[in-house]
């Protein structure tokens, strides 16, 4: 990807308040988006290097609604895993999925 194509592909993300949209979320709804089916949050660890903290925090940022009650971007949706009460997973909601579909256009 050259310079012009990640300039686009961020623009995308601009309509959803850019200044209080961090490039780890970015890098969590990509690696969610491009997974192929639900990502559990040690996945998501383990592929950014981040904690646990982080990813429940950036998860609920980018959920419906973020951890201090207030309205999310509403791009992941998390589930308990039902092989495993104690994981949660990760997919995009139908907002998610219609970026998803706007970055592959580009």
């Amino acid at each position: 990807m050259d310079s012009d194509q990640l300039a686009r592909a961020l623009g995308v993300f601009a309509p959803l308040n850019p200044t209080h949209l961090y490039v780890h979320f970015v890098q969590v709804f990509l690696e969610v988006a491009n997974a192929d089916g639900p990502v559990t949050f040690r996945e998501l660890e383990d592929a950014l290097g981040l904690t646990n903290s982080a990813v429940s925090r950036t998860v609920s940022a980018l959920g419906q609604t973020n951890r201090k009650g207030q309205p999310g971007y509403d791009l992941l949706k998390v589930d308990a895993d039902p092989a495993e009460g104690r994981r949660f997973i990760v997919t995009l909601t139908s907002k998610g999925r219609a970026l998803k579909r706007q970055l592959q256009k580009l």
